[in-house]
């Protein structure tokens, strides 16, 4: 397999990570509704995760973050592109949130 090959199915399979997140549903439903191996999404999941995180550590910066605040909650909601979610008390400051969102990332 030459390496354009390999990074057409990363291309393929970020796109589907992608669509999942935005389904709201669980890894199972959408592995049905759309006729994929569990076993197949998984490994890329966990294939492309890895990447990412290798990426954001040589580059020492953060990867992208969603960070929401509904007006009426009192917490602020993290969801990393790994999926994993995390939520803070509004009343820590910027400097605090760096220092979780760089431990998190380590993990």
């Amino acid at each position: 397999m030459d390496n354009s090959d390999q990074q057409n199915r990363h291309e393929k399979w970020k796109a589907i990570f992608a669509e999942y997140e935005k389904s709201n549903l669980s890894q199972v439903v959408f592995c049905k509704q759309h006729d994929l191996s569990l076993a197949q999404f998984g490994y890329y999941r966990s294939l492309l995760k890895q990447k990412i995180v290798k990426k954001s550590k040589s580059a020492g910066t953060f990867a992208s973050i969603k960070i929401s605040t509904p007006s009426n909650s009192e917490e602020i909601r993290l969801i990393l592109p790994n999926g994993f979610q995390c939520a803070f008390p509004c009343n820590l400051n910027k400097i605090q949130i760096k220092e979780l969102l760089e431990i998190l990332l380590t993990c």
